[in-house]
């Protein structure tokens, strides 16, 4: 059982990159090196791309096999990037470039845990990871905890998390800022996760995809940062979110160089490596985030307030992202609460069922704030109000 600082044995047992063994005397060799040990081409692409030319001029490797961790120029960016908004003083050498945040926490689940062994999944949670754990061979052990903090903010969430531990747990899959509830732990709240974690020996996996996505001046807390958790924590972002580019299909890890190595090793037996041509793209969005960033999260901020406001029943006010999320039990009038679902569809307005979040939520609801204009944000939630009466 691979509990920290082990890693699973299917992790042990395949190799890297067939040429990694000799990345660093290819990286001597420099320019004096002819290339003969990879399949890829010389030739630039032979047709127009819809790119700007200065860009490709600028990237002539564009078209090319990458380093199956990450061009230099976007590692060393992500790792100053972490630096200045996470508080993680990393070098480029911990951070793994990732074919979204998808791919980086189900590389984590093939890396981390072997058949039969637990996670402890910190619920509402975002749908996908439960099969994650469970295509690894892994238990979900569903531990609710936001929309409990949500009212009891005094909550002892160290005691709270020893009702979910046993002998067979291995990690625990924390995602503040949360999705779906929009809650955003504080200090206190990560440091009862931290102490847990480490009284049992626990990996933490930290899904950080709503990063730089808090309202009201709230800040976030990267768990990797507090005292004694970095070596312990995969730290995960994605460029879908904040930086508006779901369709690149991009993310990034930062944790210690052995457990980046090791989730290396899962990618590229999957997909060798993301997108050459997306990673170029994506440094100076980066390097000059400061700049647009806060208008993003200014906006968000709004369309919240919005959906918050012109929803005909109180709701938890999100904290962070892009959902709202609450019970509609008192709304069903005499239906069940898939009939209320379907309801939504005939009446023009499509939402999210609660129950792929978690155990406990099969009577709420998700919807999204940020997908539509203001506008049309409006009209849908108008008819969800005639819906729910």
């Amino acid at each position: 059982m691979p509990k920290f600082p082990h890693f699973s044995r299917r992790s042990t047992q395949i190799t890297g990159s067939v040429f990694e063994k000799y990345a660093a005397q290819i990286a001597d060799q420099g320019d004096r090196l002819v290339r003969l040990h990879i399949g890829d081409t010389y030739l630039p692409a032979r047709y127009p791309l819809p790119i700007d030319s200065e860009m490709l001029a600028s990237n002539p490797d564009y078209n090319r096999y990458c380093n199956t961790f990450g061009i230099e120029a976007l590692r060393a960016a992500l790792a100053q990037k972490l630096a200045e908004d996470n508080n993680l003083s990393v070098n480029p050498e911990n951070v793994l470039v990732t074919n979204g945040a998808t791919n980086a926490l189900s590389a984590s689940m093939m890396a981390l845990i072997d058949p039969g062994d637990e996670v402890i999944v910190l619920s509402p949670a975002w749908p996908f990871f439960f099969g994650m754990v469970r295509i690894a061979g892994g238990r979900v052990v569903d531990a609710p905890l936001y929309m409990e903090l949500m009212s009891s903010p005094t909550l002892d969430v160290q005691a709270h998390l020893e009702k979910f531990a046993s002998g067979r747990t291995v990690a625990l899959y924390l995602n503040t800022p949360n999705n779906p509830s929009g809650k955003v732990l504080s200090e206190a709240q990560l440091r009862g996760i931290a102490e847990f974690a480490k009284s049992h020996n626990l990996w933490l996996i930290s899904d950080e995809a709503y990063d730089g996505l808090t309202f009201d001046e709230r800040p976030h807390i990267s768990v990797g940062s507090l005292p004694g958790m970095f070596d312990r924590t995969l730290s995960i972002f994605t460029f879908s979110k904040s930086f508006m580019f779901a369709g690149l299909r991009l993310g990034y890890v930062a944790g210690n160089q052995d457990a980046i190595k090791s989730l290396n090793k899962m990618m590229v037996h999957q997909l060798y490596s993301p997108s050459t041509i997306a990673q170029q793209m994506m440094v100076k969005p980066v390097e000059t985030r400061s700049q647009w960033l806060p208008g993003v999260r200014s906006h968000y901020q709004e369309l919240r307030d919005i959906a918050v406001e012109t929803l005909a029943m109180d709701t938890p006010r999100p904290e962070s992202g892009y959902f709202v999320f609450f019970p509609v039990d008192e709304c069903l009038q005499g239906r069940d609460y898939w009939q209320m679902i379907d309801a939504c569809l005939e009446g023009g307005v499509s939402i999210a069922p609660g129950n792929s979040f978690g155990e406990s939520y099969d009577n709420h609801i998700r919807i999204c704030f940020t997908g539509e204009s203001p506008d049309r944000l409006r009209v849908g939630i108008e008819r969800l109000n005639k819906v729910l009466g």
